[in-house]
């Protein structure tokens, strides 16, 4: 595996978005790695992007997107936010681009790479090469998420996470870490409400979100300011 810092090649066929970003491949999958098109899975888990939530499907390789943002002091007044990210049981292919749709970002790093022959690096995405089955990817960076209202709310809004291939959206695990001084801020409100298939477990150093759905899902963090 070799990590090059170069330009970015988009190329399209397959769309994987993961918070935000937008997996883009050469080739379709190998066969193998999805279901024949008779199987009872390809008919229960494949829906056309209207968002469902399901059971955590323990019997399968569903991609996760796993991610923890670290909301400073300075976040409040610049925007700037801490990004670590990881992608697990990434479908096999021989090319594919990680093309991130944040509104600024900077200091993009690949800190891990399993499975993968080649990776560049580039200002907002990174290229894949020799993708092989259960690859795992993770990087770091510096993004513009939290947004500053002028009633002294803050305001997270990321996604459509969705994992699509060709007319037909899968199962994927997504998982959101924020972490945050509650001193300085509360967390006032989540988009989606929690249910089964969406919780949100809050804790003495900020709140976690665990998903597991189908179609497209788009989270809402809204904070307040600390007035105690």
């Amino acid at each position: 595996m070799k990590f090059i810092a170069g330009k970015r090649v988009l190329v399209k066929a397959i769309c994987i978005t993961l918070f935000p970003v937008m997996l883009v491949a050469a080739e379709p999958p190998a066969d193998e790695d999805w279901p024949d098109d008779d199987t009872e899975w390809r008919t229960l888990q494949v829906n056309e992007g209207r968002l469902e939530f399901i059971a955590p499907v323990h019997d399968q390789s569903v991609l996760h997107s796993d991610t923890h943002l670290w909301i400073s002091s300075d976040s409040k007044q610049t925007g700037w936010v801490q990004m670590q990210q990881c992608y697990r049981h990434l479908d096999a292919v021989s090319r594919t681009d990680v093309v991130y749709a944040y509104r600024e970002m900077k200091n993009l790093q690949v800190t891990r790479g399993e499975n993968i022959e080649q990776i560049r690096v580039g200002q907002n995405g990174v290229e894949l090469e020799g993708v092989g089955k259960g690859a795992v990817l993770c990087v770091q960076a510096d993004v513009q998420v939290l947004q500053r209202l002028p009633d002294k709310t803050y305001v997270i809004q990321n996604g459509p996470y969705h994992r699509r291939f060709l007319d037909g959206f899968y199962p994927y695990h997504v998982s959101l870490t924020v972490h945050y001084s509650k001193h300085e801020i509360q967390l006032r409100r989540v988009l989606p409400e929690e249910q089964d298939g969406f919780s949100v477990k809050q804790n003495k150093d900020g709140l976690s979100i665990d998903s597991w759905f189908k179609g497209n899902l788009r989270i809402s963090l809204e904070f307040r300011e600390n007035e105690s």
